[in-house]
């Protein structure tokens, strides 16, 4: 068995969604486990995580931290709004490729392991 090397994460947007990846970040879902440990820097992260609506100024900073990090580099898109807009539509439609979608409004911490575990599967 090969050990798959692990995510290092950087998280991007706020709203109802960051308080479930609190949630499955904390002792109880324990994403440690996983693989999946926080980056405080773009720059050691090879996870980039959306969350929320992401506006146009909010944009160009994805944009920023997705070309500042360390290949290859993953796109997990957290909630009904960073995966299709939601209320608030966005134009980050197609500018920074998503490898997997985790929906909800707001998702629970079940679904967003789920996706997490998914990306390790799609993962090197």
């Amino acid at each position: 068995m090969t050990l798959k090397p692990l995510l290092r994460y950087i998280r991007v947007g706020m709203s109802c969604c960051g308080d479930d990846w609190i949630q499955t970040d904390s002792s109880r879902y324990d994403l440690e486990r996983l693989g999946c440990m926080p980056s405080d820097t773009p720059e050691n992260a090879n996870l980039l995580i959306l969350q929320g609506s992401i506006n146009a100024k909010l944009g160009t900073e994805v944009m920023s931290f997705y070309e500042r990090m360390a290949r290859p580099k993953y796109v997990l898109a957290i909630g009904t709004c960073a995966c299709g807009g939601g209320l608030f539509p966005t134009d980050m439609e197609g500018k920074v490729p998503v490898n997997v979608y985790v929906t909800g409004c707001p998702p629970r911490p079940e679904a967003i392991m789920n996706g997490v575990i998914s990306l390790r599967e799609v993962q090197k």
